[in-house]
């Protein structure tokens, strides 16, 4: 009976399932090369992301300074070194070729080394005309401004003794106007000497005030 069984299901087109083919599960090892490839592809992308980066920030050589430079001092082509910078900042840093504009001026505050120079943080050295006339101030604290004073600042002097050398004339000013030359530190204890630039007579003036007495420096509006 069973071997009238076979026969039929051979006559009908079928196998019997003892010769089914058997399924084999599909091997792993297949699918290496295909993730090698994925992980170059992504390597490949984030690394040409990088290069456009790099290359579309272009940097550009700005002055900084190369030592720390305090306020009222004259700045030195030996005081700047060269930087680069990306051009997008949003900086008013000079660039290397403008260094002409920033050497032999006067930093207006301390500036620190690696200080990325900028137009705003110098000032002009002030020039001598024919019939001016500079006379120095040696100065202890409270005869200047508390916030000190700068090349360029105007001020008023004030004699504190009056016109005739006397205290009970009251103070008297004996210049008007005067423009800041030079400052320097003199000594300690917030002492310092400070030139005044004005008229030749006012110099003068001012000069045999200060011999007779101290002085006060009142800064003003220019």
């Amino acid at each position: 009976m069973a071997e009238t069984t076979i026969d039929r299901a051979r006559s009908n087109g079928a196998k019997a399932l003892r010769e089914a083919p058997a399924i084999q599960p599909q091997s792993r090892r297949g699918r290496f090369p295909e993730l090698a490839i994925g992980l170059a592809l992504m390597v490949g992308c984030a690394l040409a992301a990088v290069l456009w980066h790099s290359s579309s920030s272009q940097k550009d050589p700005v002055l900084a300074l190369a030592v720390d430079v305090a306020r009222g001092d004259s700045i030195d082509a030996a005081d700047l070194r060269v930087v680069y910078v990306a051009s997008d900042d949003p900086i008013t840093a000079v660039p290397q070729s403008a260094s002409g504009e920033i050497v032999g001026r006067i930093a207006v505050t301390d500036l620190d080394a690696g200080t990325l120079v900028s137009r705003r943080l110098v000032a002009d050295r002030v020039a001598l005309q024919q019939g001016d006339g500079v006379v120095g101030l040696a100065l202890d604290p409270g005869q200047y401004p508390a916030n000190g004073l700068l090349p360029g600042d105007k001020v008023n002097v004030i004699s504190a003794l009056g016109a005739t050398d006397s205290a009970e004339d009251g103070d008297v000013v004996i210049a008007t106007g005067a423009e800041v030359f030079a400052v320097d530190p003199l000594g300690g204890q917030g002492r310092q000497f400070v030139s005044l630039r004005m008229p030749e007579d006012v110099a003068n003036r001012v000069a045999a005030s200060a011999e007779r007495g101290p002085v006060r420096l009142v800064l003003v509006g220019s």
